[in-house]
């Protein structure tokens, strides 16, 4: 996972990761940024496909409507029946429900790991949402898991009052509520034991304090860290004769000084570059910063 406050280079960072991974494994690169730039990146139109960028890497850039008409397609019937066993309701009651607030996050997860459980891939490298998305996205999944226990015990005690509703087969409601806590108890799963996450930042003070706080919530959650990058450094040679640019990097050492003393996890530097960091010679020098020991 890629993760950071909006803007710092977490798109750059995981298609760099995922082209220098694909070079030799089989690698799934998923965004969910709302503001994401795949299809600019590697100039495709993903609608809601997974899009082959070479033999060894898939592509896929997930908008909340990709999401949700997804989450229609595979929880939809599932949702109408535990819902219309208990109220007299038609099928547009999966509208209302689309606008619930957290259900893409939701989903996204369980998107994630049906791509783990297909074992097609090696890496699934994930472009996330900014930070307050993710963190809300990890959240609804640990109390998602919490209520699902208790919507056990609150199905048995409304069956029973809604006595002219049309009722489908005992048992089936309850069985599909058992599935969605135990596909909820694999996820968190997943997350503590099979991903890693790296912040992004560039060195400005919200940016650095808003990665301290997300790796402090990733490890909080059981999710691994491997540290976090720091984007877009002036390197010193550009900033000879111009004040303003040497002031500028003067600033930003000041906070790579401040994230490396208070992280938690290894810091790895990303100068500014010039021309377009989107080439992909660009792409691969990041990707060997990044893990290059």
């Amino acid at each position: 996972m890629f993760t950071g406050k909006g803007g710092v280079g977490k798109t750059t960072a995981s298609v760099a990761t995922a082209l220098l991974f694909s070079q030799d494994k089989r690698v799934l690169l998923v965004s969910t940024d709302p503001a994401g730039s795949l299809s600019n990146i590697f100039n495709v139109e993903f609608k809601d496909k997974i899009i082959s960028i070479n033999k060894n890497l898939d592509v896929i850039e997930l908008t909340r409507p990709v999401i949700l008409k997804l989450w229609r397609k595979r929880f939809g019937d599932e949702v109408y029946t535990v819902v219309s066993s208990l109220f007299p309701v038609g099928r547009e009651i999966l509208d209302y429900l689309e606008g619930a607030p957290g259900l893409d996050e939701e989903f996204m997860l369980d998107y994630v790991s049906e791509a783990v459980k297909s074992e097609k891939y090696d890496y699934i490298i994930w472009d996330t949402a900014p930070t307050a998305s993710t963190l809300s996205l990890l959240n609804v999944q640990y109390l998602f898991y919490s209520h699902l226990g208790e919507a056990q015990k609150l199905y048995l005690s409304l069956k029973g009052v809604f006595s002219k509703i049309k009722r489908r087969p005992e048992g089936e409601p309850l069985e599909l509520i058992k599935n969605w806590r135990k596909l909820t108890e694999y996820v968190l799963n997943m997350l503590s034991t099979n991903a890693s996450t790296w912040v992004v930042a560039n060195p400005e003070r919200l940016a650095v304090e808003q990665a301290l706080f997300i790796g402090k919530s990733i490890t909080k959650y059981g999710i691994e860290l491997n540290g976090y990058i720091l984007n877009r450094i002036f390197p010193e040679d550009v900033c000879k004769g111009n004040e303003f640019l040497k002031e500028k990097r003067e600033h930003q050492l000041k906070w790579k000084e401040d994230l490396i003393k208070r992280a938690d996890a290894s810091v790895k530097i990303i100068p500014e570059m010039m021309g377009d960091i989107t080439k992909k010679d660009r792409l691969f020098t990041i990707a060997h910063m990044l893990y290059e020991s």
